[in-house]
């Protein structure tokens, strides 16, 4: 075999190369997994914290205005978690298997990631999911402080509390959504 500097190798060395860089990419996508449960569960978390302390003996209708900013915050890690797992996934489809592939004279199409995008079995409506809580959340959570604080006329402060804090989230939810996807080059 030989490399794209002109040496000679056995390929033994190339395919132990081809291996551990197939692995650390393979680890590094299983960590983007288990790093997307975690976030997942503080965004329950935390959320639940806000309901409870808005309800409470004590608490105000107003602290659900921080479940926005709570969902965008979380969203954008994990889109941006999926956003590596797919340039991830990519490296492996287009860089790693096909060498690896041809190092050990397979077909690259049994290859994981070769054989996944090729195949039409699909999973993976999570991303979804994540983007629909975070847009149900931002206008529930805002439509109902609108709700309680409704009268007119309404003080300057609390309208524009309210306006302020109804742009801002429409437009931070808006900007997290654009994260879905990776912007190819």
């Amino acid at each position: 075999m030989t490399l794209e500097s002109g040496k000679k190798t056995d390929g033994h060395g190339a395919m132990q190369h081809w291996e551990s860089l197939r692995t650390d990419a393979r680890d590094e996508i299983k960590r983007r997994i288990q790093q997307r449960d975690q976030y997942s569960m503080q965004l329950t978390v935390a959320l639940g914290a806000v309901v409870i302390a808005a309800f409470s003996a004590k608490g105000t209708h107003w602290l659900f205005l921080l479940a926005p900013l709570i969902a965008s915050y979380y969203t954008a890690l994990i889109l941006y978690s999926y956003r590596i797992h797919d340039v991830l996934a990519k490296y492996l489809r287009e860089e790693i298997e096909p060498e690896l592939a041809n190092t050990c004279g397979l077909p690259v199409q049994k290859e994981w990631e070769s054989w996944y995008l090729a195949s039409s079995l699909r999973v993976g409506v999570r991303r979804s999911f994540f983007l629909w809580e975070m847009w149900i959340v931002t206008l529930l959570s805002t439509a109902f402080v609108w709700r309680k604080e409704w009268q007119w006329p309404m003080p300057y402060y609390q309208l524009g509390v309210l306006l302020t804090a109804t742009v801002v989230y429409l437009i931070l939810a808006a900007w997290v959504s654009s994260l879905k996807k990776v912007k190819k080059n």
